[in-house]
């Protein structure tokens, strides 16, 4: 990427973009950014051997991707980018990727929570404006972990992040992070002693634990990622998955 080029996605793009967002209530200001960041690429290719993270926000990514980076293998692409789906050019029947996988519910909310604390225009437009015009807001596991990110989840599309999903090396559960991430780590053979710590983006802001109007309308607008949770459940119940 030339020089010229990273200045207008880094500098000039969210600008023009948050005039856009304040007239049509869009992510646009995000967009720019997100590809100088090299975020939700979905063509990249890696070796066979090696490891990669899909990481969809406020899962426990960031602290996963602290401990991997001890592995030789471990994939990292663009300069450190951290959010992209799997690879449409990459089958986990063939290649390795792990993930961490959250309640839909509390992972959307939290990612609300983050960008409103990161000032995004489009989220402060209220939790509902955001669910309705940021097509990354909602059924984001069934994009990324099937490579079809931005396009509007349906059945064709759920069928592919579960069928991805059942093929990973390796899926931590976000509520039993600590015990996964270490029986992971110890599967690659990098041994850790002491306690995990959260490397995680922290939110200064005290939210409330809980809003029971925000649960409402994450539950009503992930309804593809929640049927996507709860078979995860299932196939860790009956080890049907690598876990």
């Amino acid at each position: 990427m030339s020089k010229i080029k990273k200045i207008i996605l880094k500098k000039i793009s969210p600008l023009v973009g948050n005039l856009l967002d304040s007239l049509f209530l869009t992510n646009f200001s995000r967009r720019g950014l997100d590809h100088y960041h090299g975020y939700h690429q979905n063509d990249y290719k890696f070796n066979k051997s090696s490891i990669c993270l899909i990481h969809v926000p406020r899962s426990g990514g960031g602290t996963l991707r602290k401990y991997l980076k001890k592995e030789k293998n471990f994939l990292v692409l663009n300069d450190g980018s951290q959010h992209y789906p799997v690879s449409l050019l990459c089958d986990p029947q063939i290649y390795r990727y792990v993930t961490i996988l959250r309640n839909p519910i509390y992972r959307t909310i939290s990612h609300f929570y983050m960008l409103t604390e990161m000032k995004t225009k489009v989220a402060s437009f209220g939790f509902s404006n955001w669910l309705i015009n940021d097509k990354l807001s909602k059924n984001l596991y069934c994009q990324y972990l099937s490579g079809h990110v931005y396009e509007n989840v349906d059945e064709r599309i759920y069928n592919i992040a579960l069928s991805n999903l059942k093929n990973f090396y390796y899926v931590i559960d976000f509520n039993n992070i600590e015990v996964d991430l270490k029986n992971l780590l110890n599967k690659l053979n990098l041994k850790i002693d002491e306690e995990v710590k959260n490397y995680s983006y922290k939110i200064l802001t005290n939210y409330p634990k809980h809003n029971e109007k925000f649960e409402i309308l994450s539950k009503k607008y992930n309804f593809w990622d929640i049927k996507l949770y709860n078979e995860f459940l299932e196939l860790k119940k009956n080890r049907k998955i690598n876990f």
